[in-house]
C-alpha cells in the first residue's frame, strides 16, 4: 500500500500544508504513528480517506475537527459504512465513491505536489 507525503495530501484534501500539520499534530488519527520532530510524516490510503470525509463533514455540516475526525472515524470503520446516532438518524455513507473520489484527487496531486526537500540546502 502506497504511503503519502503531507504536501501531497494536502493537494488532495485542497486545504493548505499547514493546516493539515495541525489537524494532524493536534488530533489523534487512528493509523497514524506520532513522528518526531523532522520525521516526515507518511499517510495511508485509508488515512487519507479519513481526512477527506471528516473535512466534508467540517465544511457541511460546521463540526469541529476533533468531532467530524470522530464521526469520519466510526463511519469508515462501520461495516456498513454508517453511523447510527438515534432511531431516528443514520450517517450513511457511499464508500465506493469516497474511495474513487480520494484516489482520483491523489493521482492529480502527486504530479503537482513536489516531495519536500528534506536537510540544508546545497551550498552554491
Amino acid at each position: 500500500m502506497p504511503l503519502y507525503n503531507t504536501a501531497t495530501a494536502a493537494a488532495a484534501l485542497d486545504v493548505t500544508p499547514k493546516w493539515l500539520d495541525n489537524l494532524l499534530s493536534h488530533n489523534d488519527i487512528h493509523g497514524l504513528q506520532p513522528e518526531s520532530q523532522g520525521v516526515s510524516r507518511r499517510l495511508s490510503l485509508s488515512t487519507i480517506t479519513i481526512l477527506s470525509l471528516a473535512k466534508e463533514l467540517i465544511d457541511t455540516l460546521e463540526l469541529t475537527v476533533p468531532a467530524a475526525l470522530r464521526v469520519a472515524t466510526r463511519i469508515v470503520a462501520s461495516p456498513a459504512s454508517e453511523l447510527i446516532i438515534s432511531t431516528r438518524l443514520r450517517v450513511t455513507l457511499e464508500p465506493d465513491a469516497l474511495k474513487a473520489d480520494v484516489l482520483a484527487r491523489l493521482v492529480r496531486a502527486v504530479e503537482i505536489a513536489p516531495t519536500p526537500r528534506r536537510g540544508r540546502p546545497p551550498k552554491r
